[in-house]
C-alpha cells in the first residue's frame, strides 16, 4: 500500500470512488521478447492492496501484465485470490495484458478511461477495447 500511495503522491493523483486503477509494471515488455521469464510469474499487487482498493470502491483494476496481481501470490495454496477478491466477492473488474508504455512516456496519469467489451452471452469475460481519453 505505501508503494502505491507514494505512486500516488508523485503523480498527484488520488483514487476516488468509480475509478479505473491502472498498474504498469513494466512485466508486459517481456511478452513475445523473453516468453520464458514472462510466463514464470509476474509483479503485481497483493491482498493488502486489494483490501484498500475495495475500501476506495473503484470499479476496475487493469494492468500491463497477465494477471494484475503477483504471481505467486501472498498464499501458494490460494493462487489467484486477488482475483477472487475483487471480482467474485465485491463486483470489481480486471483488465489485463494492456500496453501502458505510451501512457508512462507521456506521462498521463490522469484521463477518462472507456472500454468497450463484446456483448457475448454466457461469457465470463470479454476482449475489448480499452481508450484513455485525455
Amino acid at each position: 500500500v505505501a508503494d502505491v500511495e507514494g505512486t500516488l503522491e508523485k503523480q498527484g493523483v488520488d483514487i476516488t470512488e468509480g475509478d479505473v486503477v491502472l498498474f504498469r509494471t513494466g512485466h508486459g515488455k517481456l511478452w513475445m521478447v523473453d516468453n520464458e521469464t514472462y510466463n514464470s510469474g509476474e509483479p503485481g499487487i497483493g491482498m493488502e492492496v486489494a483490501a484498500w482498493l475495495i475500501d476506495r470502491k473503484i470499479a476496475m483494476t487493469a494492468g500491463d501484465s497477465w494477471a494484475v496481481e503477483a504471481v505467486p501470490g501472498d498464499d501458494p495454496d490460494r493462487p489467484f485470490a486477488v482475483h477472487q477478491e475483487l471480482l467474485n466477492k465485491h463486483g470489481i473488474y480486471n483488465l489485463e495484458n494492456l500496453d501502458l508504455e505510451a501512457l508512462a512516456a507521456d506521462q498521463v496519469y490522469e484521463f477518462a478511461f472507456v472500454f468497450s467489451p463484446l456483448k457475448l452471452k454466457g461469457a465470463t469475460g470479454s476482449p475489448g477495447n480499452p481508450i484513455a481519453v485525455k
